[in-house]
């Protein structure tokens, strides 16, 4: 117990202090569910009524479904102040009969800008647009309406959906669109803004596409034209921003080839231009692919973050057994409590093995101030005066010793102050369900503690956090509440060694395994998270703060 812990003591008062450290929130990893199925009868009866495929608003997000084995073309213009940057570069897409992908960027190096790492660029938005490929739940099937102009014409307006949408393309959600159907055949799709946003460090106020769309001969609708254009500022300066692609060619097992524009595709034959792999297959999660299909949003399935925890507590104790021998009656345990406070700072890595399923390891780092306040019977002393009464009577030697020394023999509050440092470390997995803006999650932690200077790691501890959350979508934010279990022990056991003396102590202590918890954990952009932590219970207090990077 704290009472007797010199600088040299066996690590045993970490886990009291210190063990929650590092329980980091896993909401990152919480699923959104399905739309409405009502809802989605209703958008999936408009679209039917007027010759509009499901997969149709897929197309402003990614082109690349259109079609298996493909070529594609890319204009590029950015404008940022006074300077304009040009390329063009084109993407091929092939796909085996296990429907494996293999993406490559061709470019004549003339045609790239030197002054931006186009490829890159590209490349990492050709990586999302291979991860979109299967986005079941593109649109908000509420917000699906139909216009009849007259003269054959219908405009069909939709917004894209807020569930299930990547960090990477967050955005959409601030997105409207209207679908031209002429005769049963769409024409065009013009995408707008409805509202400013925040996008790879760009505060975009106009966003527009137009995608004008053709039929192959095989009667397949795809793609003729689409155009980007963005504009807006990055930091002081404005910036503008059009891409413009277009289909080259599609190859059909079934259908055959069709050729757009035989110009552009004997360019890219070209054996003289250079060829970038574009790595889109991930090994983790596992069976994100699955899951991703069914309209559900995955965070990056690696993360590093550091956590720093401050905790207070009072620790009640019950028994006091020092070196074998009781010694409740010198010094009450009911009345006896330590004050803890402990900070720490660790550092935690973590992989989503499956779409619902984290697992992480971590060590950090604890500092640890105790100050115990015991209460002291003064029944040592008064023991030490009645023997020493009756050894001499008539000469009062026990009255004069505890005149003396009265400390010893006067009842009263005896406080001792300690100063620890701990290593910790620790392995932990969190599981997570979720449905629309509804979540559950647990997460479970095994962490050790070793004294500074000693070479033995103290008891392990099991803890576990039990939550529900609230996801405000539009905010890429979540709201937590939940409880927090720590399996401690109720015996405090170990070894005491000072220079002079040494000896085992076994100190029950009083200790609420359960406390409350709330905070929030909040996206900042596509990689960084923060999340906030507040816990309060019978015999502990604690803050959580954590920065999270996800890659």
């Amino acid at each position: 117990m704290p009472l007797f812990i010199s600088s040299r003591t066996k690590n045993k008062l970490a886990p009291l202090c210190a063990l929650n450290a590092v329980l980091v929130l896993a909401t990152a990893a919480s699923l959104p569910a399905f739309a409405d199925q009502q809802a989605v009868t209703t958008g999936q009866s408009i679209f039917a009524q007027y010759g509009i495929d499901e997969d149709l608003p897929k197309l402003g997000v990614s082109s690349l479904v259109q079609g298996e084995h493909l070529v594609e073309h890319i204009h590029r213009e950015l404008s940022i102040g006074d300077k304009l940057h040009q390329s063009n570069v084109y993407l091929v897409k092939d796909t085996d009969a296990k429907g494996n992908i293999d993406l490559r960027i061709k470019y004549n190096k003339s045609d790239l800008d030197e002054d931006e790492d186009v490829i890159s660029q590209i490349e990492n938005s050709t990586r999302l647009q291979y991860r979109l490929r299967h986005w079941a739940q593109s649109y908000d099937p509420n917000s699906v309406k139909a216009h009849d102009k007259g003269d054959g014409l219908v405009e069909v307006t939709f917004n894209y959906s807020k569930y299930g949408l990547p960090q990477d393309i967050a955005y959409f959600r601030f997105l409207s669109v209207k679908v031209d159907v002429v005769d049963g055949q769409p024409q065009v799709m013009t995408i707008t803004n409805n509202k400013p946003f925040k996008f790879d460090g760009v505060n975009v106020e106009s966003y527009r596409q137009d995608i004008e769309f053709r039929s192959l001969n095989s009667g397949k609708l795809i793609i003729s034209e689409k155009l980007v254009e963005i504009k807006g500022r990055k930091g002081k300066k404005p910036l503008t921003l059009t891409e413009t692609v277009k289909p080259v060619a599609f190859y059909d097992d079934e259908t055959g080839v069709d050729i757009l524009d035989q110009e552009l595709l004997t360019e890219v034959s070209d054996p003289r231009y250079r060829e970038e792999k574009v790595e889109v297959d991930r090994v983790f999660p596992l069976m994100g692919d699955m899951v991703r299909q069914q309209g559900i949003d995955l965070p990056l399935p690696f993360g590093v973050s550091i956590a720093y925890r401050n905790q207070d507590m009072n620790v009640p104790t019950n028994d006091f057994v020092i070196g074998g021998i009781r010694l409740n009656e010198f010094f009450d345990p009911t009345d006896t409590f330590a004050t803890v406070s402990a900070e720490s700072i660790s550092l935690r890595g973590d992989v989503n093995i499956l779409p619902f399923w984290n697992m992480f390891g971590y060590v950090g780092k604890v500092n640890v101030d105790a100050n115990v306040d015991a209460s002291y019977t003064g029944k040592l002393g008064q023991d030490i005066k009645d023997t020493l009464n009756e050894k001499a009577p008539g000469l009062g030697l026990g009255d004069k010793f505890c005149e003396g020394v009265s400390i010893v023999c006067d009842a009263g509050r005896l406080g001792v102050p300690l100063h620890l440092e701990y290593d910790l470390v620790g392995v932990g997995t969190t599981l997570s369900v979720g449905y629309k803006e509804f979540f559950a999650s647990v997460t479970g932690t095994y962490s050790l503690t070793r004294l500074e200077g000693a070479d033995d790691w103290g008891d392990g501890v099991i803890t576990v956090q039990p939550m529900l959350g609230y996801q405000l979508v539009d905010y890429r934010a979540q709201l937590i509440a939940g409880v927090e279990y720590q399996g401690l022990k109720n015996r405090m056991q170990g070894r005491v060694i000072t220079d002079s003396v040494e000896f085992d102590y076994d100190v029950g202590v009083d200790l609420d395994s359960w406390a409350y918890l709330a905070g929030f954990n909040k996206q900042i952009g596509k990689h960084y998270n923060l999340t906030f932590l507040y816990n309060k219970g019978e015999t502990r207090e604690a803050v959580t703060l954590n920065l999270g990077y996800r890659f």
